[in-house]
């Protein structure tokens, strides 16, 4: 949750240490982003929120698996968007540090935009 809290707040210097070199970020809509260009999306981005539900994680040595749902609150062109999205993501340590090397949406539900 930590992380999308960052996403939040716009937290570029903190994600950039959370995120790996080689992190692969595979949207709903099959977009994909690298490490870069996701920051660069969330620094310019308008989050409201990212809400965490339903996690379950599958702990390795050195790689961590986690299952869960999210729910996006963004504002985009004077309106809310709001959808929700299973995901998978993938943690390694590496170097004594937990980072998300994988973000992979699963399934994505949208609902109805609203106007600010």
């Amino acid at each position: 949750q930590q992380i999308d809290n960052y996403v939040v707040a716009k937290d570029t210097a903190a994600l950039r240490k959370l995120y790996a070199a080689d992190f692969v970020f595979s949207h709903g809509t099959g977009n994909v982003d690298n490490k870069q260009s996701w920051i660069k999306s969330i620094a310019k981005g308008s989050y409201i929120s990212r809400l965490h539900d339903s996690v379950k994680v599958e702990m390795h040595a050195d790689l961590a698996i986690i299952r869960g749902k999210l729910s996006v609150h963004k504002n985009a062109n004077n309106k809310t968007d709001r959808y929700h999205l299973q995901y998978v993501r993938v943690y390694a340590c590496r170097d004594k540090q937990w980072q998300m090397i994988s973000h992979i949406t699963t399934a994505e539900y949208h609902e109805p935009s609203l106007m600010d």
